[in-house]
């Protein structure tokens, strides 16, 4: 948790329009090569994250919820390319990967594996990190006082 070559990543995804909630998602690493490739970010009221990552590049290529009618489910990225999740961790820091909210399938109803992404302009980063620096996980740790300095930043 307090490794000061970590970088905290993360975003937001509005599921309102969803069959189910957002519960995680999956980070690919492109670069460089690993064994497993994937990393879990964490969610909490729509925000995902990840406190633990490495430099490299990354973007989201899944991410999953459940709810009483549906059960479980996962919503895939295409998994060819670049899409606008992606980001590239240089130095350890704090990285937004943005807001988003769930579309459903231009049929006008729910098809699973049928949705898109539109990117949104709020929430914003530093609302966000106000609610992030809230969380249990943070009090303690590296990342209360590394929010705090980003906070100051956007200001």
């Amino acid at each position: 948790m307090d490794d000061p070559t970590n970088s905290l990543v993360f975003g937001f995804i509005d599921m309102d329009d969803a069959p189910t909630d957002v519960s995680y998602a999956k980070l690919q690493q492109a670069a460089p090569k690993t064994e497993s490739g994937f990393w879990t970010m964490s969610a909490e009221d729509g925000i995902l994250y990840n406190q633990y990552l490495p430099s490299g590049s990354f973007q989201m290529s899944r991410f999953g919820g459940h709810s009483f009618w549906w059960g479980e489910h996962v919503y895939d990225f295409p998994t060819y390319g670049r899409n606008e999740t992606a980001i590239q961790i240089e130095q350890p820091g704090i990285y937004f990967v943005g807001a988003y909210a769930y579309r459903d399938a231009e049929s006008g109803f729910f098809e699973f594996g049928k949705f898109s992404i539109e990117l949104l302009d709020d929430p914003t980063e530093k609302a966000l990190l106000l609610k992030i620096q809230e969380m249990d996980w943070v009090r303690a740790t590296q990342w209360q006082e590394r929010i705090r300095d980003r906070l100051q930043e956007l200001n």
